[in-house]
């Protein structure tokens, strides 16, 4: 039987969108990581058709967490530092390691699509059809990171989510009017948390890291 803790909590989540980034636009690596754990809670509560993605996420925040935990973890107290370190050291495109930048480019594309859906739940109205909403954030986010046989793939496996009331009933928010606030300002403040990062990374031309 699932704990509370496996339970995505979208107040926490906004909590640690809010604990990570300041009005200067610097982001805390510690609760930027944090974050994801909802991430990896929400992609579950969406049932296998992002299951592929929430392994990469999991995966990612554990490299990072070992970074943080590193002799080098004082240069990846923010995303700004850590990008700045490893521009510095010419580290970006580690072979022998995955860099943070790499890592965390990973969890950007990610943010932006849970992002785009949350707002999107929000914007569809109670009528509106969880796999169109998911397919149409995906295809505007995440699906120009994949290659066709997975965006085939996603176009099926959309079909198998559950229905917004459904969903909107699994945040477990009995106040169907607070829950649909909660959702529309966690997935602004995910959108200007990409923004920021998104931001540094074309600054220091690092989209394209392999």
């Amino acid at each position: 039987m699932a704990s509370e803790s496996d339970h995505f909590d979208l107040q926490r989540l906004y909590d640690l969108f809010l604990a990570c980034y300041d009005e200067s636009g610097i982001i805390c690596m510690d609760n930027y990581v944090n974050a994801y754990d909802e991430v990896s809670k929400l992609l579950k509560l969406m049932g296998t058709v992002f299951g592929f993605v929430n392994s990469d996420v999991v995966e990612k925040v554990g490299i990072l967490r070992d970074y943080r935990k590193s002799e080098i973890g004082e240069h990846y107290q923010t995303v700004q530092s850590m990008i700045e370190y490893e521009v510095s050291t010419n580290s970006t495109d580690n072979k022998k390691k995955a860099s943070g930048s790499r890592t965390l480019l990973r969890l950007h594309r990610a943010l932006e699509f849970v992002s785009d859906f949350l707002l999107a739940v929000v914007e569809c109205g109670q009528n509106g059809k969880l796999s169109g909403v998911c397919s149409k954030s995906y295809y505007r986010t995440l699906s120009k990171h994949h290659p066709w046989v997975i965006r085939k793939g996603v176009d099926i496996a959309v079909y198998t989510l559950p229905s917004r009331q459904h969903f909107m009933e699994k945040l477990k928010i009995e106040d169907i009017h607070a829950s649909e606030k909660l959702l529309e300002c966690t997935g602004k403040l995910g959108m200007q948390i990409f923004d920021v990062v998104e931001k540094l990374y074309a600054e220091h031309n690092l989209h394209n890291l392999p």
